[in-house]
């Protein structure tokens, strides 16, 4: 971890299998940590300690935390999302759009979660699959709500500030996309990248984009 701007660095070593991806609490000092071994940890800051150890029994891509800080959803290689009750200490939920028992062909193609957003005040959560699409889902009620197809593989999905209702997410094919996800349409396009977007952040009305030749463009979305 990097202080910024002391530029003061902390290293935390509390797995012997590499870390996938990590999340801070709402407070910044906890951080929820995936390892490659399936292991969910959450560790206070401060002691370097682990409060919270949950192993998931699937592989990690990707991670999420609600914003009550009450629920982790891990994604995973293979399409399937679990979620984890940070109290409890446990896994309560296993949510995916295969039926039971379902196993892919051999040249199926990768159905990866690759980012995990929760909604500000809402109980859903959008996921991005690399499989041409981001799903929302219901974390109360622990289902499907809507699918929202892309063209290409979609590797950041963001909400749009305090909106209720705005998506905005980023595709391989170059392009932003913001959605009504009550009405599940597109309502806005932006375009000026020719290689495959990799990365996106968002701040108010401003979406900064990275692709993979290296190019960083700001756009403004109203």
């Amino acid at each position: 971890m990097w202080k910024i701007p002391a530029f003061e660095t902390k290293t935390i070593q509390l797995s012997n299998t590499p870390p996938i991806d990590a999340k801070f609490l709402s407070t910044n000092r906890h951080l929820a940590v995936g390892y490659q071994d399936g292991t969910i940890k959450v560790i206070d800051l401060k002691s370097g300690e682990a409060t919270v150890s949950v192993d998931t029994k699937q592989e990690i891509a990707s991670i999420g935390v609600s914003r009550d800080d009450k629920l982790i959803m891990v994604g995973s290689p293979e399409s399937s999302v679990c979620l984890v009750a940070v109290q409890a200490g446990k896994v309560i939920a296993t949510l995916t759009e295969h039926p039971a028992g379902y196993t892919p062909a051999q040249n199926t193609p990768s159905d990866s979660v690759e980012h995990i957003a929760f909604h500000p005040t809402r109980t859903v959560a959008a996921v991005s699959y690399i499989d041409n699409k981001v799903c929302l889902w219901d974390t109360a009620l622990q289902r499907l709500r809507t699918t929202l197809s892309h063209p290409d593989g979609v590797v950041k999905s963001c909400w749009a500030g305090d909106s209720e209702h705005h998506l905005v997410t980023c595709c391989l094919d170059g392009i932003v996309r913001v959605w009504d996800v009550d009405q599940t349409e597109i309502i806005a396009q932006v375009t000026g990248h020719r290689d495959q977007l990799l990365d996106m952040k968002i701040s108010e009305n401003l979406v900064v984009t990275a692709d993979d030749a290296g190019l960083v463009k700001v756009f403004r979305i109203s």
